[in-house]
């Protein structure tokens, strides 16, 4: 990362935005499907693609992670195999980077000004897990897809630590019901 891109990071992270200490989620009403959920994360990262490459601020990484996650849902909805586990993968490539520096997601994380986007990179990779994981089951690679949901746990915990939302609670519930646990 070059010294304008660790500046930029350090910018971001000390004026409030996600880096703010949170509330206990046991502490919050349950956010709803209708609020936080998966299309609304698409649609407020669409635009302008980002590379790998051209990725400084974590914000890029987040969009990056956003981004390919959609091409991966499309690929699965279109039965693409191969290419959505990529696409899983090289999206939480980018939302790895973002957890480096913020890791707790945020209904509200305000970017700049009175912008404020869906913040849940921890989520977002607990559900990439677990399409990986439907994609290698339905490939016949049972012990990987168990791998894949059992990977995709803490994350889900995590995020429904700091935010309690439907969309979380929907995916730990299916998490468990195909590790055949709780």
């Amino acid at each position: 990362m070059s010294l304008y891109g660790a500046l930029a990071l350090i910018l971001f992270l000390l004026s409030g935005g996600c880096a703010t200490v949170p509330p206990s989620a046991e502490d919050s009403p349950l956010i709803p499907l209708q609020k936080a959920n998966l299309e609304a994360v698409f649609e407020e990262q669409e635009g302008l693609e980002i590379l790998w490459e051209n990725a400084q601020e974590v914000r890029d990484f987040y969009r990056g992670g956003v981004q390919q996650k959609a091409k991966a849902e499309k690929d699965y909805q279109d039965r693409k195999y191969p290419e959505a586990l990529k696409k899983y993968d090289s999206s939480n490539e980018f939302l790895t980077v973002v957890l480096k520096y913020s890791t707790e997601d945020a209904c509200e994380c305000i970017l700049f000004g009175e912008t404020s986007i869906l913040f849940f990179p921890n989520l977002l990779i607990a559900d990439n897990h677990l399409k990986a994981g439907k994609i290698l089951k339905e490939m016949g690679r049972d012990s990987s897809a168990q791998r894949k949901w059992k990977q995709a746990l803490p994350y889900v915990q995590r995020s429904l630590q700091r935010e309690k939302t439907e969309w979380g609670l929907a995916v730990q519930q299916e998490l468990h019901s195909l590790l055949g646990t709780r």
